[in-house]
C-alpha cells in the first residue's frame, strides 16, 4: 500500500518515563518513588468533583497512597530508581546533583545557539564510543530524536518501506518526511520481500537506477506496543538484496538485549554503521534520563547539525540530564551483573507465566511478546483464530477486550501489582493501531518473590474477572 503524505508538520509529544517524571492519565497522578525495601511504590492522587457541584471553585479533594510493585515504567536496568539493596550508590542522582552544581538547570537555547555545553560533547563522545560509531548526536528528548532524525533523511520524493507496527515517534518521523511509504505486514520478512519486488519491478519498468531516489527500511528493533522482536539477521540480508539503507529504532532494545546492553543488533551479531546505517537510542528507558541519541557516521551526524529539526530548534537537554545519562552508561559498562539480572528476571517470569497460568494460556490468553527475551511483556485475549481449546473460543470484541483487561489492571493494581492496559490510550499516531494488551515490564530491580508475586496475583485476577464476564454474559 503506497502513500503520499502531505499532513501538516505536527511533532508527535510522546509521554516520557514515569520513572523521571509524573505519569499522569485521567484524574490520576502516579508518581514511582524509592522505597526502603526492593519494591517500588506509587503514590496515587485522586480528585474527584462533586456532580452538584462542577461549577464550584472549592471542589473536594481526596487522597490516597498505594504501595505497589511496579511493572508498568521502563526503567528496565533501575537506573532511574534504584534498588538499594541492589546498588550501594545512586550514581544517577550523584551526576546529577554535581552537574546542576555546575551548570544550573537549564541549557539557555538550542544546540547551535549558545546550548552546546561539555556534557552534551561528553556524552555524545561516550556513547560514540560505545557503539563503536564515527559519531553520536544529542536531541533533548527520545521522540524528537526519532522523528527528527527520520525526517532529516528522507524528503519529498524519497521512499520509506516501514513496518506497519513502529510506534508513535517513529511514525510522526514518517510523516513529517513528505516521502512516498510503503508498508509491510508487521515483523514479516516474506511481505518485505513483496514490497522490496514490487519496487524492483516498477523501477525496470521505468528504467529507473537504484541512486535515482533514496531509499530506507524503517523498523523498531524491539516494539514498544507489541514486545516482539524484529528479525534483524534475515532484514539485514534483504536491504543488501536490494540496495536499501536501515534507519534502525535501538530505543527499547537498548541496555536490554546483547551482550553487553548494546541492543539487538549485537543480539543477532550484527554492527553499526555496516549493517544499520542510522541508529536512534532513546535515554528515558534503561538509562533512566531524558533525551535521545543517533549514531552513525561522520555524514550521519553531521547532516542532522543543520537538517534535525529537533537538534536546530529546540532547547538543548538540561546538562544535568546528560550526566545522568552518561553516569548509567558507565554503570551499565562497569557493572554488568545489572545486565545479567535482567535477563535472568525475564526469563524467570516467562517460564513462570507459563507454568502457572497453564490453565488460561494459551486458551483464555496469549503471550503475543517475544518470550524469554522481551522486557516487554505482552498478553491479549485469545480470539478464535488463536491457537487454543474448541470448547473455549470465542470471539470478543475490542470494546469488550478493553473493559475487561482495563478491570484486570484495575484489580491488580488493587492487590498492590502496578500493570498496564494499553486499548485506550496505544490508538494515536499509529498507522496501525494493535490489539489491546496488558502489559508488564520487567526489570532488573524486581526480586524473584516480586514476580511471583507479580504471577500469583495475575492469575487469581484474571480468573476472576474472566469468569464474572461469562457469567454476566
Amino acid at each position: 500500500m503506497e502513500s503520499h503524505n502531505n499532513k501538516e508538520d505536527t511533532e508527535d509529544k510522546t509521554p516520557t518515563s514515569s520513572s523521571t517524571s509524573p505519569l499522569i492519565k485521567g484524574s490520576f497522578l502516579m508518581k514511582a518513588r524509592q522505597s526502603s525495601s526492593s519494591t517500588t511504590t506509587l503514590n496515587k492522587k485522586q480528585t474527584f468533583m462533586d456532580s452538584s457541584s462542577k461549577n464550584d471553585h472549592h471542589s473536594k479533594m481526596k487522597m490516597k497512597t498505594i504501595h505497589a510493585i511496579n511493572f508498568a515504567t521502563h526503567d528496565y536496568l533501575g537506573m532511574a530508581c534504584p534498588n538499594p539493596e541492589f546498588f550501594k550508590k545512586d550514581v544517577v542522582k550523584e551526576a546529577s546533583i554535581q552537574a546542576l552544581s555546575k551548570y544550573g538547570c537549564g541549557s539557555c537555547g538550542p544546540r547551535g545557539f549558545y546550548g552546546t555545553i561539555d556534557a552534551h560533547l561528553d556524552l555524545e563522545d561516550a556513547m560514540a564510543k560505545f557503539f563503536h560509531t564515527d559519531g553520536a548526536i544529542l536531541y533533548s528528548d527520545g521522540a524528537s530524536c526519532a522523528a527528527s532524525t527520520v525526517a532529516a533523511f528522507a524528503k519529498r520524493g524519497d521512499l520509506l518501506v516501514v513496518d506497519e507496527g513502529i510506534y508513535e515517534a517513529l511514525g510522526t518521523g514518517v510523516t513529517l518526511s513528505r516521502a512516498n511509504v510503503k508498508y509491510f505486514k508487521h515483523n514479516d520478512m516474506q511481505d518485505l520481500r513483496r514490497v522490496l519486488e514490487r519496487v524492483q519491478a516498477t523501477d525496470e519498468s521505468l528504467g529507473r537506477k537504484l541512486n535515482d531516489q533514496r531509499r530506507f527500511i524503517v523498523v523498531e528493533a524491539l516494539y514498544k506496543n507489541y514486545g516482539t522482536l524484529c528479525p534483524l539477521d534475515e532484514l539485514v540480508k534483504l536491504k543488501e538484496e536490494f540496495c536499501y539503507r536501515l534507519i534502525l529504532d535501538e530505543s527499547f532494545s537498548f541496555g536490554t538485549m546483547g551482550a553487553t546492553g548494546r541492543g539487538a543488533l549485537e543480539h543477532f551479531g550484527l554492527e553499526p554503521m555496516r549493517h544499520a546505517e542510522i541508529i536512534t537510542v532513546s535515554l528515558e528507558n534503561s538509562m533512566g534520563s531524558i533525551g535521545g541519541i543517533t549514531v552513525g557516521n561522520e555524514e550521519v551526524v553531521d547532516h542532522q547539525r543543520l537538517s534535525g529539526a529537533g537538534y536546530c530548534f529546540s532547547a538543548s537537554l538540561p546538562p544535568f540530564l546528560a550526566s545522568a545519562a552518561q553516569a548509567s552508561l558507565k554503570r551499565m559498562e562497569t557493572e554488568p551483573k545489572v545486565l545479567t539480572t535482567l535477563k535472568e528476571n525475564i526469563g524467570y517470569f516467562y517460564n513462570l507465566l507459563q507454568s502457572e497460568l497453564g490453565d488460561i494460556i494459551p486458551n483464555k490468553l496469549v503471550i503475543t511478546s517475544e518470550i524469554g527475551l522481551s522486557p516487554l511483556v505482552f498478553l491479549q485475549l485469545a480470539n478464535d483464530d488463536d491457537d487454543h481449546d474448541d470448547d473455549s473460543k470465542r470471539f470478543w470484541t475490542r470494546t469488550e477486550q478493553v473493559r475487561i483487561l482495563d478491570e484486570i489492571a484495575q484489580k491488580c493494581l488493587e492487590m498492590d501489582i502496578f500493570i498496564v492496559s494499553t486499548g485506550r490510550h496505544v490508538t494515536h499516531h499509529l498507522h496501525k493501531v494493535p490489539p489491546p494488551s496488558l502489559r508488564m515490564t520487567i526489570m532488573a530491580k524486581q526480586s524473584k518473590a516480586e514476580i511471583r508475586t507479580a504471577i500469583s496475583v495475575l492469575k487469581t485476577v484474571i480468573g476472576k474477572v474472566l469468569d464474572d464476564f461469562d457469567t454476566e454474559n
